[in-house]
């Protein structure tokens, strides 16, 4: 028997597959900023187990843009690291706290951010690529 597939999560598998590194670091801040507000809204529902497993997937998202710093630029990487870092840490102690302040303090500052790449993304399709890029490398340019 064929297994029934799904069209919607084929299509996102493809978009992912396909798309280049800055199309994927929007991807992964806007599905953080999805499941954000997914989260806050059932933790205001009581749905623990829900709030946990929606800020679990930010904090997969974040350990994901953690790990795709290029360390070859150290002070712009470290500065992100831990700006990672302490959504990663605000997100786990709203989970502890039941605080839906803390998750707003990480959806400003995840759409802070998401902006601002947005922008960056933009500039750089105008301005061609340097000669030295690797075009398949998926790392942040910060």
């Amino acid at each position: 028997m064929a297994a029934i597939r799904d069209p919607y999560r084929s299509y996102r598998q493809t978009q992912v597959e396909t798309a280049d590194q800055a199309t994927l670091l929007l991807m992964l801040y806007s599905g953080a900023i999805k499941f954000l507000g997914q989260a806050r809204q059932t933790m205001e529902d009581d749905d623990i187990e829900e709030t946990n497993r929606l800020l679990g997937r930010v904090q997969d998202i974040l350990c994901e843009l953690m790990g795709s710093l290029n360390p070859d630029l150290p002070d712009i990487s470290g500065s992100l690291f831990q700006l990672y870092e302490y959504m990663h840490h605000q997100l786990v102690q709203a989970n502890v706290k039941k605080d839906p302040v803390l998750i707003d303090e990480v959806d400003k500052m995840l759409n802070t951010l998401l902006e601002a790449w947005q922008v960056a993304v933009k500039e750089s399709k105008q301005d061609p690529e340097p000669s030295g890029a690797e075009p398949g490398e998926r790392r942040e340019k910060a």
